[in-house]
């Protein structure tokens, strides 16, 4: 996957500064901060505009579309982002522990330097991605659907890989430690470096095991008789 594949957001140079209390949904051409923690906008448009420091704790924005947006140093933390539509959208070093973003569309997204730690991307659809260093821990990517994707330097220990498709993705600099679903691994990318903590993840899913004696002790002891 070439970085230069991920379209930018495209975003004019004179944005209008938005709390979101003026107005309903709809964000264009906004530079929006504020607090919106707890709040439910469902099917909220935000589009050629950027979103700094701003919060979103807990919040619900089901099927909400991003286009043509930057995120920097916000807060997502358990916020409901399911069935979003989110395209040409960069993610810089925001918070986004325990996020969910079951059944979404992610199209030309970056994510970079954020916590994404228990986030939930079940089922989604992620087409041109790039995490780079992202902490993903406990990440949840049931049957999600990747293509042209990157985990570049990024903790996914203990992520959840079960019936996901990933052809091609890579997975370079990150760390692969205890796996769920490693065996859905099928047309992956890994350095060389990664081979042992994802061979050990798909013995484990495959329920074999490690075991130097050539018979069960109790076959040994049987004999002793």
């Amino acid at each position: 996957m070439s970085m230069r594949s991920i379209r930018p957001p495209r975003i004019p140079s004179q944005l209008a500064e938005d709390d979101g209390a003026a107005r309903g949904d709809n964000f264009s051409h906004s530079l929006l901060c504020g607090d919106f923690s707890w709040q439910s906008r469902e099917d909220t448009l935000v589009e050629q505009s950027r979103i700094v420091q701003a919060q979103f704790t807990g919040a619900r924005l089901s099927r909400s579309r991003l286009t043509d947006v930057v995120v920097e140093n916000s807060d997502f933390s358990g916020a409901e982002l399911d069935e979003a539509a989110i395209e040409r959208v960069e993610f810089r070093e925001c918070r986004m522990s325990g996020a969910i973003f079951s059944r979404c569309s992610f199209r030309d997204v970056r994510f970079v330097g954020c916590r994404l730690n228990e986030a939930n991307f079940r089922m989604s659809e992620i087409t041109h991605v790039l995490f780079e260093d992202v902490e993903l821990r406990g990440s949840d990517f049931y049957a999600a659907t990747m293509e042209s994707t990157g985990f570049f330097d990024c903790d996914l220990t203990n992520a959840e890989f079960t019936k996901a498709t990933i052809p091609d993705v890579r997975f370079h600099g990150s760390t692969l430690l205890d796996l769920k679903g490693a065996e859905y691994l099928t047309g992956a990318i890994i350095e060389s470096s990664q081979v042992l903590p994802v061979a050990l993840a798909v013995l484990a899913a495959l329920r074999i095991r490690i075991d130097d004696e050539r018979e069960p002790p109790e076959a040994v002891r049987d004999k002793r008789r």
